[in-house]
């Protein structure tokens, strides 16, 4: 991946919340508090991001100094670069590719179809298809997910869990 900046995650869990940090390079920070469960979504976001070496996605857009905040405000109220008809494609694309894993990790059953299905609401969302994806990184997303998704849940209560992206 060839971010702006490097990108150091840190997943601390916690109870009730846990709470993820990313860490730039040049010493600037952003964090939240994630609702039980998100810790998933976003370390998917990892897998994607990182397995495809994308540059314009969740991370990416935090490499580039916005902060995790700013993406949780109410869509018209959010910096006109971070509102969905002014992010790049690849942003949108992989919130798609996510949501599909995490569908899967639900159900614990591979979707049959997969880059079809994610092809359709692409079109349907009047995005390009994501012509980077195939049938052997995708299969490498999972793997990745599925090892994180491993370390998060032999993560202790006040313990971290840090993964890189450059």
């Amino acid at each position: 991946m060839a971010l702006q900046q490097p990108l150091l995650l840190q997943f601390k869990r916690g109870t009730p919340s846990s709470i993820l940090t990313v860490k730039r390079a040049d010493g600037t920070y952003t964090w939240t508090r994630l609702y039980p469960g998100l810790e998933v979504h976003d370390l998917a976001h990892y897998a994607v991001e990182d397995v495809l070496g994308l540059e314009h996605a969740f991370y990416g857009i935090l490499a580039q100094g916005y902060n995790i905040e700013d993406f949780e405000a109410p869509r018209e109220e959010r910096h006109p670069d971070l509102q969905p008809k002014n992010l790049k494609p690849e942003a949108l694309q992989t919130e798609h590719l996510v949501n599909l894993l995490l569908t899967e990790l639900q159900t614990g059953e591979l979707l049959d179809g997969f880059l079809s299905q994610l092809s359709t609401i692409l079109t349907e969302s009047g995005l390009p298809p994501m012509t980077e994806l195939t049938t052997e990184n995708l299969s490498a997303i999972r793997s990745c997910l599925n090892e994180l998704c491993t370390c998060w849940r032999a993560t202790k209560t006040g313990e971290t869990l840090e993964l890189r992206l450059e």
